[in-house]
């Protein structure tokens, strides 16, 4: 079996955003590069991109495939994309995420993971959370995207980086709580203005 580390990359003024899911799959990494592209065909395309504002694209999906035993990457497809979202308005900050928080049958930290999606819209929100709705809507699209990936015989797993080890991801969950990314915080140029005493 192949271990693949798919990406899926895109942008916010001026910022850039990603997300990543590993799969074991016998698939040759030009067929797993096609099938990571239909599954972000169908978690995004009339589905995420409803809750997404326009200045927020996705701009390419990625799929390399990694020696087990060491987590380094032997070769890489990707594919260019231009998907915005779709929602009017104005968006969160591009820190500001809602994750997607996968499980697995390992009741440790090691049986589980997270991958934080773009900036929602805000006019998702309801009282500081995203909708309830919003929240259907996020759960369905990471459900269709899931089962592209399972039906193309693509196992989603987690990948440990120190024992070089995978789990397969049997569940995830979506939580109204907007979490934030600080990776992106980190990637964000600041503007400051200054004033005397």
């Amino acid at each position: 079996m192949a271990l693949y580390r798919h990406v899926a990359s895109g942008t916010y003024p001026g910022e850039s955003w990603s997300f990543t899911l590993h799969t074991l799959g016998s698939a040759s990494l030009a067929t797993a590069q096609t099938d990571w592209s239909d599954a972000i065909a169908a978690l995004w395309t009339g589905a995420l991109d409803a809750e997404i504002f326009t200045d927020v694209e996705l701009t390419e999906v990625s799929t390399a495939s990694l020696d087990i035993a060491t987590g380094k990457q032997i070769s890489r497809l990707s594919d260019d994309v231009a998907l915005p979202g779709v929602a009017t308005g104005a968006s969160l900050p591009a820190q500001c995420a809602l994750c997607v928080s996968w499980r697995s049958d390992t009741a440790t930290r090691a049986g589980r993971g997270r991958m934080y999606l773009p900036p929602l819209a805000v006019s998702v929100m309801s009282a500081g959370r995203a909708s309830a709705g919003t929240v259907t809507a996020v759960v369905a699209a990471v459900k269709a995207m899931t089962d592209v990936l399972v039906g193309d015989a693509l196992t989603p797993v987690l990948y440990s980086r120190s024992a070089h080890t995978t789990t397969a991801i049997t569940k995830f969950d979506v939580g109204n709580v907007i979490d934030t990314q600080r990776r992106r915080r980190d990637k964000l140029i600041e503007v400051r203005t200054s004033s005397a005493l």
